[in-house]
């Protein structure tokens, strides 16, 4: 069987990344095909495989275009040849779900979301630029909505990286889904001796993560913040800072282990399809205290009677607290909450909810959910043809 692996782009990077580690060993004789690649960001396990690119991936500067180019992924996906591969496999965050396949051949689509730039975040994306941009991004928003659409009608089996994502896919594509969560690496996770006086962020430092109402709730109050991370939003942040937030910088894995079994808790304020960083946490037995929606309220099994709770839990046991709004009084509120009852969190118990969103389970999940399909397939190419013959 030949067998391709699609996804958008190797110029960061992210939890997109693990996935496509974790599928690589999975499928060691598949090919890979992608928009841009920058050797820089490759995740390890791609540095030997066949990685086939589009032509934008010769524009000099395409680290700094890429998102500018975006009326030009239609084209250069359907560029991409995929002639006579029997399994594709698309791990989609932007665009190569619409490569043109084999009539014959099986297309699955692992989703980390559909493109929110242009589905749910639209309106807020587009209120945010100057109005020559405005002006611009809606037409081009509106032709690669139709174009996405049409792409995912196209898919023989939709995949989601959470219930949040699932229920995206059914409300933008009007397509079913199977919930797969993303790979974790818990196996390596302890848990401390003790914990010292301080909250943990981890992440990239961009905007959408909302970093900065951290370092306000912590400035007020006052607590002690470690940041792990850096981006785009770096020089900012830190000019937000006061004297008990510490800047870590892009730290080894190593020293982010020791981070999170030593931290008090992680505080997470993104709205994320899933949230790598939540679980992490968790599996060296530290508590989450997060923004109550998105992928985090599947996640984290919140101690307050009557809020959320985790939609996988198999336990009972707390692992943290929700706050209802992105602002630093919400965050204050949560942080008094959890210090209220901190003594109720059990690590132990924590590191074992985390251990459902191993990468070991989601390896089984996706070799069952794949077995599955491919059955289906045959079986479906044997009824079909016994109906032709019955009717000829």
């Amino acid at each position: 069987m030949r067998i391709a692996i699609t996804y958008h782009y190797s110029l960061s990077f992210g939890g997109s990344e693990r996935v496509l580690e974790v599928l690589a060993e999975m499928y060691p004789q598949a090919d890979f095909f992608t928009l841009f690649v920058d050797p820089r960001f490759l995740p390890e396990k791609l540095n030997s495989r066949n990685i086939n690119t589009s032509f934008l991936n010769r524009i000099p500067g395409k680290k700094r275009l890429y998102r500018h180019l975006l009326p030009l992924y239609p084209m250069a996906v359907e560029c991409l040849d995929l002639s006579g591969y029997d399994l594709v496999i698309s791990a989609d965050g932007a665009a190569t779900k619409g490569v043109l396949t084999d009539q014959e051949a099986l297309h699955l689509c692992y989703c980390h979301s559909p493109s929110r730039s242009f589905w749910d975040q639209y309106a807020a994306n587009r209120s945010t630029m100057p109005w020559l941009a405005r002006s611009m991004f809606a037409p081009v928003s509106q032709y690669m909505r139709m174009w996405d659409y049409a792409a995912a009608q196209h898919i023989d089996g939709f995949i989601a990286s959470s219930q949040y994502v699932a229920d995206r896919i059914q409300k933008y594509y009007r397509r079913a889904s199977t919930v797969i969560y993303p790979p974790v690496a818990t196996d390596g996770a302890y848990l401390a001796a003790s914990h010292e006086d301080y909250y943990l962020s981890v992440g990239r430092l961009v905007p959408s993560k909302q970093v900065d109402i951290l370092i306000a709730a912590c400035n007020q109050l006052p607590r002690n913040l470690r940041i792990a991370g850096t981006g785009s939003d770096e020089k900012r942040l830190r000019s937000l800072a006061g004297p008990t937030i510490e800047f870590l910088g892009r730290i080894d894995d190593q020293a982010l282990k020791l981070d999170y079994a030593k931290s008090r808790a992680l505080l997470f304020a993104a709205d994320e399809d899933f949230g790598l960083v939540p679980v992490e946490a968790q599996a060296f037995g530290c508590p989450v205290i997060a923004y109550g929606r998105g992928g985090s309220l599947e996640t984290v099994v919140a101690i307050k009677p009557g809020a959320p709770s985790g939609r996988v839990s198999h336990t009972s046991a707390p692992t943290g607290v929700f706050f209802a709004e992105q602002t630093p009084a919400s965050v204050i509120a949560a942080i008094l909450q959890f210090e209220s009852v901190e003594d109720q969190f059990n690590p132990p118990e924590i590191q074992r909810h985390a251990h459902q969103f191993d990468t070991s389970v989601f390896v089984s999940r996706m070799h069952n959910y794949v077995h599955r399909q491919l059955e289906k397939r045959q079986v479906d190419r044997v009824e079909e043809s016994a109906l032709m013959t019955a009717v000829t």
